[in-house]
């Protein structure tokens, strides 16, 4: 049986179909063209030519047409804050909590034509960069150019530098904000980098930190529990506050700073509980430390709010409900003068319709217990019975109790009617401060612990005793960066951030830009 020959009509279909087929090269060559502009030439012409015509500067022979006073930075127009604005707000005292560029008149710019440049989008990104995802020119200055500092430190305005660079000379600090934050991984992902980006390189430096600055205070750090200095705290050198130093530690016993304040915390954690207008009441620390909203401290502790339930500032406990202001003490004075001329003039106290409430009365250890005394029957008019009060009130029963009170001559505040009473001095309470502005805590995320687990109040005498925790107690419950069984893993970036307040570093030039309508104008 013989094959197929060429003139077979089986084999001239096959030749057929093997044949290039007419206009295959040209094809080819459309088809490259139609995805070179679709997906490139028509996402760089809507970049360059979106709402404005800045990009047309940088394109040869046109850019020369235009003027320097035509030049506008199309990267800022309507997309990113005035660089020269500063903050609405100051960084706050916690570590690795800094201010933003004022956003309130900032509008999404919406995306280029037909969202052409969404082909050339690496990735999601942050969710906190997530207004800006429709406009690559509000971190690009430049099309297709990688993120420079000054574009990141136009909304990050505040953030300061890890040490200060005029004194601390090391190469490996030299680095751009993009060799640790990279955009476009993820809505999670910049959060997770700078986590561990802190944690990685730390001890490379760290581990002989003289080698680096040779002047730093700072002690050699190789792991949380390995290797790693008493803590130092942020204590105030005088009651007033102004001077704040930091200070490690000690081994054994409590530092202490001045307070102006008489305060036992022994006296009111005791378990016997302390009196009050409804008995003994077993006191708690969240009766006076109410935890801020952001979980990382607390609300101011006042006199209003936490100690006059107890703490009353009546004029006539047995007669009256009526407490003078706790405030300056003309305002005192003037209310003890104001009470009780009204009580010589009328022979009428002033009570209120309310029933009256139990007063607590302290007294000294051994001290026999007396009822408080009353003024509105003792003879004299009403100058000597205010006087008699005051005395009474700031160097005997109320203000003497938690303050350091001092009688000065000389009349009182002028226009006022407690001017010709004696006058008292008050010394100020030190001001609530950051104790550990170098580390990031927060109550909150130790909430399941108690608080005497890390502060010996029950135990404290004095309001000048500083009752922070030392590391061992810390060390508890957190391991190093090894895993250990019952305990959490802890690297550098758990409790410290990279770039710290102070260390400010040089600001982008000033623009002279400002919002207006999610628009800038000169």
């Amino acid at each position: 049986m013989s094959g197929p020959t060429p003139e077979d009509p089986l084999s001239q279909e096959i030749r057929g179909l093997q044949r290039p087929l007419p206009g295959r090269r040209l094809v080819s060559w459309l088809l490259f063209l139609v995805a070179l502009t679709a997906f490139l030439l028509l996402p760089v012409g809507a970049a360059l030519f979106n709402d404005d015509q800045g990009g047309m500067r940088d394109w040869p022979l046109i850019g020369a047409m235009f003027g320097d006073a035509d030049r506008v930075d199309a990267q800022l127009l309507g997309r990113r804050p005035d660089p020269s604005v500063k903050p609405d707000f100051i960084p706050r005292d916690a570590q690795g909590v800094f201010a933003l560029a004022d956003l309130t008149g900032y509008q999404a710019t919406p995306p280029t034509l037909m969202a052409l440049d969404r082909w050339w989008n690496p990735g999601p990104l942050a969710a906190a960069h997530q207004p800006w995802a429709n406009d690559c020119r509000a971190c690009h200055a430049a099309p297709f150019g990688r993120v420079r500092d000054e574009d990141c430190l136009a909304c990050h305005k505040v953030l300061g530098d890890h040490v200060d660079f005029t004194q601390v000379k090391d190469a490996r600090l030299e680095v751009r904000c993009a060799s640790c934050h990279r955009d476009h991984k993820g809505e999670f992902a910049l959060a997770a980098q700078n986590k561990h980006a802190v944690g990685r390189d730390c001890a490379d430096c760290h581990r002989d930190i003289k080698a680096s600055y040779a002047d730093t205070q700072t002690e050699n750090v190789r792991d949380f529990v390995d290797e790693h200095p008493q803590f130092r705290v942020q204590v105030a050198s005088d009651a007033a506050g102004k001077v704040l130093q930091r200070v490690r530690l000690p081994a054994n016993g409590l530092l202490s700073q001045p307070t102006n304040l008489k305060f036992p915390h022994d006296v009111h954690m005791s378990d016997k509980g302390v009196g009050s207008p409804n008995g003994k009441v077993v006191m708690k620390c969240a009766d006076c430390h109410e935890a801020n909203g952001d979980g990382i401290g607390f609300r101011p502790t006042t006199m209003q709010d936490h100690c006059q339930s107890c703490h009353a500032l009546k004029m006539e406990p047995t007669l009256s409900n009526r407490e003078v202001p706790h405030g300056p003490v003309a305002d005192v004075l003037s209310t003890l003068r104001e009470f009780y001329s009204f009580v010589a003039t009328t022979g009428s106290v002033p009570r209120g319709p309310e029933p009256l409430t139990r007063n607590i009365v302290i007294k000294r250890p051994g001290e026999p217990e007396r009822a408080p005394r009353s003024f509105v029957s003792m003879p004299g008019d009403g100058k000597a019975r205010a006087t008699a009060a005051a005395i009474e009130m700031f160097e005997k029963t109320s203000c003497v109790i938690c303050h350091e009170v001092k009688r000065v001559p000389g009349p009182g505040k002028a226009g006022t009617p407690g001017r010709d009473l004696p006058q008292w001095e008050i010394a100020a309470v030190a001001p609530d401060h950051a104790w550990m502005p170098k580390s990031t805590f927060t109550h909150a995320s130790h909430s399941a612990a108690t608080c005497e687990s890390c502060h010996a109040a029950s135990k404290s005498k004095e309001a000048t005793e500083v009752l922070m925790p030392g590391i061992d107690g810390c060390r508890d419950c957190h391991a190093g960066t090894k895993p250990v069984a019952d305990k959490i893993v802890s690297d550098c970036a758990l409790c410290h951030g990279f770039h710290m307040p102070g260390h400010t570093p040089p600001q982008p030039p000033a623009k002279g830009y400002q919002l207006l309508s999610g628009r800038a104008q000169r």
